[in-house]
């Protein structure tokens, strides 16, 4: 087991991800071998529980190592976050059947997950689907249609949510990659920045699953204690982490780009007080960033009544201060940032993502509202 789980993500993404960061960006393409190392290297069974054969963490360290990587490369952060969720959902709510063969895909053929449930006409209320689904004694048949799937026809498994059953109540499906009448369309994706997740539309017409792939969500016997169930949680703590560890890339990115931009008379673009002001405020940002991270993912393993609210907080600061430091990291760059010379481009690019992605920061802000002034959430 790993002492410092930000550090051996660091290490290893120093290794074998930096070298390919502009590449994905420029190319936007899934980076597929990466992820096969990702799965050799055992980041994916930091979440199976010991008595599977993995490390059984937390939401502590799942934070860390997307921060890790995303200092990198924001795609594989969040592509990683991205499994980690939809293995935290069916680990929760999953029967043993199911639980059983998507850890020993994990464990022993080196696979991974991600979630599909945003659709086309309600954006961020992902849980507001308008799938069909028919269902049967052994099986059902499920029309539907996602709208931006992170890892689409590359991970092996997509966590969807359908409307709620009206026999069992809510329930997700699991739909395995090659499932009869699932098909994806990866020529619509165009992303402005994270340009490597494949975020494309997922599609299933008439598919045709075992009745074993529902996931019941029955929250007081997975003794669910927030207000949202916990791949919601662990979600928004992973994209914390995401973004908290670009506010750091952004300003190492700005610093670099200050500190060896020479004028005549070997200045350099450091020694003018408005950029060290600049400077500093990034510096802060990802101070801040770092901060709120680590006391909200370790309020969740301890199961502290405020977690949730401490979580949404790291959510929002992570997005935030990535797309302030950004605009800063962007005017230091000039006219060499703007023509995409060099990370800090690429970054500001990764970072917008961080206010609009489900919950997007509005939804969060009242959301923490809501619960501070003991108001119902939804």
């Amino acid at each position: 087991m790993k002492k410092c789980y930000y550090t051996w993500a660091k290490e290893f993404a120093l290794e074998h991800i930096s070298p390919h960061s502009e590449t994905i960006d420029r190319e936007g393409k899934f980076p597929k071998e990466i992820f096969d190392k990702i799965a050799k290297e055992g980041f994916f069974k930091i979440l199976v529980p010991e008595e599977f054969g993995g490390e059984g963490r937390g939401a502590y360290e799942h934070a860390q190592v997307s921060r890790a990587f995303a200092e990198v490369c924001a795609t594989i952060g969040l592509c990683y976050t991205m499994s980690n969720v939809a293995l935290k959902f069916t680990l929760t709510f999953g029967r043993d059947e199911i639980k059983q063969q998507v850890v020993k895909d994990i464990m022993e053929n080196d696979k991974f997950m991600s979630l599909a449930r945003s659709e086309f006409g309600t954006g961020v209320h992902v849980f507001n689907s308008q799938a069909q689904v028919e269902n049967h004694e052994e099986y059902s048949i499920i029309n539907a249609t996602k709208s931006m799937i992170t890892s689409a026809n590359h991970a092996s498994y997509y966590v969807i949510s359908v409307p709620a059953d009206e026999k069992r109540g809510p329930v997700n499906w699991l739909v395995p990659l090659g499932a009869e009448g699932l098909r994806f369309e990866e020529s619509e994706w165009n992303g402005i920045g994270m340009r490597g997740n494949n975020s494309c539309p997922m599609y299933m017409e008439n598919m045709k699953l075992d009745n074993k792939y529902a996931i019941y969500i029955d929250r007081v016997k997975a003794n669910q204690k927030y207000p949202v169930n916990i791949d919601v949680i662990y979600f928004m703590t992973g994209l914390a982490g995401v973004y908290t560890g670009l506010t750091r890339a952004i300003y190492e990115a700005a610093k670099e780009h200050a500190t060896t931009r020479r004028y005549p008379g070997d200045k350099s673009l450091a020694s003018i007080e408005t950029v060290q002001v600049n400077l500093f405020e990034m510096y802060n940002n990802a101070l801040n960033a770092e901060n709120s991270l680590v006391a909200a993912a370790q309020a969740l393993d301890r199961e502290e009544a405020d977690a949730f609210q401490k979580i949404m907080a790291a959510r929002v600061t992570g997005a935030t201060k990535a797309v302030e430091s950004g605009t800063m990291a962007m005017r230091i760059g000039g006219g060499q940032a703007y023509n995409q010379k060099g990370p800090i481009a690429r970054l500001m690019r990764d970072a917008l993502a961080g206010p609009v992605m489900f919950p997007s920061v509005d939804v969060l802000r009242l959301w923490s509202a809501k619960l501070e002034t003991a108001q119902p959430l939804m």
